[in-house]
């Protein structure tokens, strides 16, 4: 494909052999030295300083390292940087864990500090001894960290012939007996394996609830919500606004079944194309039509989107080497981002286009802030990113003339809704269950299964005619011992951005946007909604994203 960009990376490091990136290197491991030793006797502002410029280096450091990496998974000279900037980072963590638990539990802190003191002081609180969290540490290498690697493991080798990626992957082709096939065939392999992703999961869980419960956490969605930085009414708020939408969604899953001619619908045909699947798109076309989009709400955001592209920022030429996925990367000692993708021209990468700028725009604003003050939660991770999404969709729909494009295009934004919003929720009722059973013991692959089937059953009720038992055994997600329930922040951010975008015709309203993007990093996310007028912890908040769904289910039924 023509004239798709790869980015320039020399205003950050000339190479990862270079001066600059060893010397950082160097200046990292000084400065949490320094840390270390002034934990306890230097006053607050200077300790709250020295780590700030400690983690801005660690986070330039490890992006520059693992971005390099994305682009040439086999280059041994990025694999070599991308391990001396971790072991950096994880030696600067000593220095974190010291300055921690030396953190005052009252008295005075920097102007804009207060929610991030509160924060700390609280973090202190639930840390086990010095020695225990160094146990901890050290066994987690040994424990929960492979139990992790072994599902990633499993998940990406285990094959009958197809891989397990190449197979899921089928799900998205247009002839329903390829994605039948498949479905089957991925039924039949993960069946085989699945006792040791059960065992797996059972390592990481058990691990979670005896450390969580020893750091005096009341349960592991206690702490999730505190790294999420809300409170269980907002969270409360969200889950009966899923549950309250969840007919919505059955209705377009209707909808979709007759726009594909089909007299029941399955697990493998979420992701079937509506149509012909959509037109092409060049990357100028869609570089024209995300700045287009995101002008049309903001000259500001529009003037960013082209100077990203124009300065180099994008990597987006997919070739031998490169991984795959898209992400935006921050590097806080230039105040610059990069976007990777790999785009080919389709709808979904001009959309993917539109997402990473947005996490760029998040970070642009953000750039003048220290580390401490701009680095937000997983909820509030999606706002930008999201609302930008649906800049371009508007754009599309308007600007499109056929009827098949516009279906395209809503069947798309209902199928992705329909994963953040019912699949999430179905994954929500899995962990919460696995988490009850994995206190008493192992968990099988068959009560897996079963907890599997049960929470898809709740969320999607008739909707399915045949749902998917080992969906547990394939989302990586339930396997992180550092973050539990790793999917309600999704169903957050998308409904948070959707929710947003209902009010972006209000006058003012970038100006308005923006604050609230500077606000995502330096307060809880109650606090952060409610400096622009909104209460997330109402249900009523979280049904207004829901409604602009519904509009959208609405509009494709007329076209039946």
């Amino acid at each position: 494909m023509d004239n798709v960009p790869q980015w320039n990376m020399t205003s950050i490091y000339p190479s990862p052999l270079s001066d600059r990136f060893s010397d950082d290197i160097e200046r990292l491991g000084a400065i949490g030295r320094e840390l270390k030793d002034a934990a306890g006797k230097a006053s607050v502002s200077e300790l709250i300083a020295l780590r700030d410029r400690g983690l801005a280096i660690a986070m330039n450091l490890t992006s520059y390292a693992s971005a390099l990496l994305s682009t040439d998974t086999s280059d041994p000279d990025y694999l070599r940087a991308l391990s001396a900037a971790e072991k950096a980072e994880a030696e600067f963590s000593k220095a974190e864990d010291a300055f921690i638990r030396a953190f005052p539990d009252d008295g005075p802190v920097p102007d804009g500090y207060g929610f991030i003191a509160s924060e700390l002081r609280e973090a202190k609180h639930h840390l086990m001894s010095a020695e225990e969290e160094a146990l901890a540490a050290d066994l987690a290498i040994s424990g929960s960290s492979l139990w992790e690697h072994l599902q990633e493991l499993l998940a990406s080798s285990i094959s009958d012939g197809t891989t397990l990626a190449s197979l899921r992957a089928l799900a998205m082709s247009g002839d329903r007996n390829v994605r039948k096939s498949a479905f089957e065939r991925e039924i039949a392999l993960l069946k085989t394996h699945a006792p040791s992703f059960a065992y797996a999961l059972s390592g990481v869980k058990g691990t979670v609830l005896a450390l969580d419960g020893k750091r005096g956490w009341k349960s592991p969605l206690a702490r999730s919500l505190f790294q999420s930085r809300i409170t269980e009414s907002t969270f409360s708020a969200l889950i009966k606004a899923i549950e309250e939408s969840l007919p919505v969604f059955h209705e377009y899953f209707g909808i979709k079944a007759r726009l594909l001619g089909l007299s029941d619908f399955s697990f493998y045909d979420l992701f079937a194309p509506v149509g012909s699947g959509g037109r092409s798109y060049s990357f100028q076309e869609a570089s024209d039509i995300v700045v287009s989009s995101f002008s049309g709400f903001s000259d500001e955001i529009g003037r960013f989107a082209r100077m990203a592209m124009d300065a180099g920022w994008v990597d987006a030429l997919m070739h031998e080497g490169k991984a795959g996925g898209a992400y935006d990367a921050y590097f806080p000692l230039c105040g610059e981002s990069r976007v990777f993708m790999n785009f080919d021209g389709s709808y979904d990468s001009v959309l993917t286009l539109s997402h990473e700028l947005g996490h760029a725009y998040h970070d642009h604003v953000l750039s003048g802030l220290p580390v401490s003050l701009s680095s937000y939660p997983m909820t509030l991770a999606e706002t930008a990113s999201t609302f930008s999404e649906k800049l371009v969709f508007e754009h599309i729909l308007s600007e499109e003339k056929g009827k098949e494009e516009r279906i395209v295009a809503i069947d798309q934004f209902l199928t992705s809704a329909a994963q953040t919003v019912v699949d999430i929720y179905s994954r929500y009722l899995f962990e919460k269950s696995a988490f009850e059973r994995a206190g008493d013991g192992v968990l099988s692959a068959d009560a897996c299964s079963d907890m599997m089937l049960e929470a898809q059953c709740r969320a999607y009720g008739n909707a399915l005619s045949e749902k998917h038992p080992y969906m547990w055994a394939v989302k990586s997600h339930y396997y992180s011992a550092d973050f539990s329930y790793y999917n309600y922040p999704y169903a957050f951010g998308e409904l948070f951005a959707l929710s947003l975008f209902m009010r972006r015709k209000e006058n003012g309203f970038p100006l308005v946007y923006r604050e609230l993007l500077m606000n995502t990093g330096r307060m809880r996310a109650e606090d952060a909604a409610s400096s622009i007028g909104m209460d997330i912890s109402s249900k009523e908040f979280w049904m207004s994203g829901i409604n602009f769904i519904s509009l959208y289910v609405e509009r494709l039924a007329r076209w039946l």
